[in-house]
């Protein structure tokens, strides 16, 4: 399974430890992690390293495929799918504040949902945004993505549960309509 992937611009990769310091600093930016579900605040060099830690059992296990995203060399953000409590996967991304407004996370998400179709196999991807993160919404109108609901959901910087829009791609069948399929 190739876990590389480039785009016009992006280089996403598996997480190293070498990572730690930038993900920390990225991710613990409170304007970056009040608008995710899972990264808490203040986030720490040594809670990255945790994360990037147990990656590989992640990965080995088809459990989840986080991925740092880099533009030249420097990281800027994460982008992954997870197997949510169904068994459907689940968009998830980020971009540290020094590098919004750039596309990045549209280029990202784009690239993990051909990753999530052609190399494992979903017919359909989830994804959500929290209500105040309207910019997260664009990005996932652009991948496809239409909304299906709202639920609450948890955001751990914020301590508390926030109204979430969430949404559906039906990936083989855009696989069909754009002839991107590589099966």
């Amino acid at each position: 399974m190739t876990l590389h992937i480039r785009t016009e611009r992006l280089l996403l990769r598996p997480f190293r430890d070498d990572d730690a310091p930038a993900l920390a600093a990225l991710a613990g930016n409170l304007k970056v992690a009040r608008m995710t579900a899972r990264i808490g605040h203040p986030y720490t060099e040594t809670m990255a390293r945790q994360w990037i830690a147990g990656h590989v059992a992640l990965r080995e296990s088809g459990e989840e495929y986080p991925f740092a995203v880099l533009r030249a060399d420097a990281l800027v953000g994460a982008v992954g799918v997870k197997r949510n409590d169904e068994g459907a996967f689940e968009l998830g991304y980020w971009i540290g504040e020094p590098w919004w407004g750039r596309g990045f996370a549209t280029e990202a998400a784009a690239a993990i949902v051909r990753f999530a179709a052609e190399t494992l196999g979903a017919g359909t991807l989830e994804a959500g945004f929290l209500y105040d993160n309207p910019a997260s919404g664009r990005v996932l109108a652009k991948c496809g993505f239409v909304r299906t609901g709202e639920v609450l959901q948890w955001c751990e910087a914020r301590g508390q549960a926030v109204k979430c829009h969430r949404l559906t791609l039906a990936v083989a069948a855009r696989r069909a309509d754009d002839g991107s399929a590589t099966r």
